[in-house]
């Protein structure tokens, strides 16, 4: 959602204009009728949202699952992307599977076991629901660089407010649920072409890292790659100024 943001949106606001969008069923955005989260249909929100601003041509930034949705409307529409980041991600068919599942012989929290777990939301709703903040104050821990301290108690109480509305939990987990789908479609566009547009993909230093992981998993998609690490960065890179820089 658009709090991600809230850091390098002003600095980056200085030299462009930005326009940091809650995706469907999240923040402010409404809960489609639909249900559907898959990366290509989301996509279409975010045509939709420069055809009404009538924007033609425009740079992306994106973290997350977020880079599913840029990259499907990258693949859509050529024209309408100059350039992209894509940060903290690995698409499915290209290695988010292997995120996805736990390490062999790890033991604890500290892998990436929660990406499995949000992927049943009937279940990850029945045993977090009520317990949202416990949830979002443990996942910021887990994925940061310096624990909590990436993220401050009134930012950490705004992002719990936002997913306790009704439908808006289980919203978050239905894009961890469209894995499937998401790679047969990234699986079928990619075997025929390649993102043509020059690209930079960044890592945290403490999470997707090093600049191998990052090149196995989006060398098959991009033709005019960069890529780089954040140092002192976890997976909250919007948080950091450092982001900026590297941009």
């Amino acid at each position: 959602m658009q709090l991600t943001w809230h850091t390098i949106g002003p600095i980056l606001a200085q030299n462009y204009t930005v326009i940091a969008i809650d995706i469907r069923g999240m923040g402010q955005s409404t809960i489609p009728a639909s249900y559907d989260f898959t990366s290509s249909t989301a996509a279409e929100d975010l045509k939709g949202v420069l055809e009404f601003l009538r924007i033609n041509e425009t740079y992306i930034v994106a973290h997350d699952k977020g880079n599913g949705q840029a990259v499907a409307l990258n693949t859509k529409y050529p024209s309408l992307v100059k350039r992209a980041i894509y940060t903290e991600y690995a698409l499915p068919g290209f290695g988010y599977e292997d995120i996805f599942s736990p390490e062999l012989g790890q033991t604890g929290l500290y892998g990436n076991w929660q990406l499995a777990f949000f992927s049943v939301p009937d279940a990850a709703q029945y045993f977090i629901q009520g317990q949202e903040r416990q949830m979002l104050a443990w996942y910021f821990w887990h994925a940061s660089y310096s624990g909590n301290s990436v993220i401050s108690q009134v930012l950490l109480d705004r992002y719990t407010r936002e997913i306790s509305k009704a439908g808006y939990l289980r919203s978050g987990f239905e894009y961890f649920a469209t894995t499937l789908a998401d790679a047969g479609f990234f699986n079928s566009t990619f075997g025929k072409q390649r993102l043509e547009e020059p690209v930079l993909v960044l890592g945290g230093e403490a999470s997707i890292a090093p600049v191998s992981l990052l090149q196995s998993t989006w060398g098959p998609i991009l033709k005019n790659p960069s890529y780089d690490i954040v140092p002192k960065a976890g997976h909250w890179l919007g948080k950091l100024s450092s982001f900026v820089e590297l941009c």
